[in-house]
């Protein structure tokens, strides 16, 4: 098997030293609700409920609700800001995966992992990896504080949600 072109192409890019920003960013937290009470909020329709300034346009579901190869758009209004979002991995109560383009400057791949502790509660640990598709978007990757204060107030937003089942106002 002749790999001659592919293994030039390879060297040429890491000779280049291209390589575009990249940063992860990890949370956690533990609700006071099951995996099946907390796993079906994690949706775009469902967000309205529960995230204060959240805004979506549904493209493709044939259900209404997140489900899999599902996708969205959020308006730059948005709690979140804007973005072109699919689901590329859906197992109800246990993963749900999306990629999302932010302004055809930065992908974000974004994994939310629920473990159910079998007594009322699970854990949520939400994975983000944001990678830089050009200039503008090494500057934006740059730009990211350490810790989401968007996503913090979301976190506060669904566990409060899940105890109350009222949306918790952002003053």
């Amino acid at each position: 098997m002749n790999t001659e072109r592919s293994t030039k192409f390879a060297e040429r890019h890491l000779q280049r030293n291209s390589h575009r920003r990249r940063k992860r960013e990890t949370f956690s937290r533990t609700f006071d609700a099951a995996a099946s009470v907390v796993f079906p909020q994690l949706c775009p329709t469902r967000e309205l409920d529960w995230i204060d300034g959240w805004q979506c346009e549904l493209v493709y579901t044939e259900s209404g609700y997140v489900e899999a190869d599902c996708i969205f758009t959020t308006p730059a209004s948005n709690s979140l800001g804007p973005g072109l979002w699919a689901v590329t991995r859906y197992e109800p109560n246990r993963i749900l995966e999306l990629v999302r383009v932010i302004n055809d400057t930065v992908l974000l791949h974004f994994r939310i992992d629920l473990i159910d502790h079998g007594d009322g509660t699970c854990t949520g640990t939400w994975n983000l990896v944001y990678t830089a598709l050009n200039a503008n978007g090494d500057a934006m990757v740059n730009e990211l504080p350490d810790l989401n204060p968007a996503l913090q107030r979301a976190m506060e937003g669904l566990d409060h949600f899940v105890n109350t089942g009222e949306l918790l106002l952002v003053e």
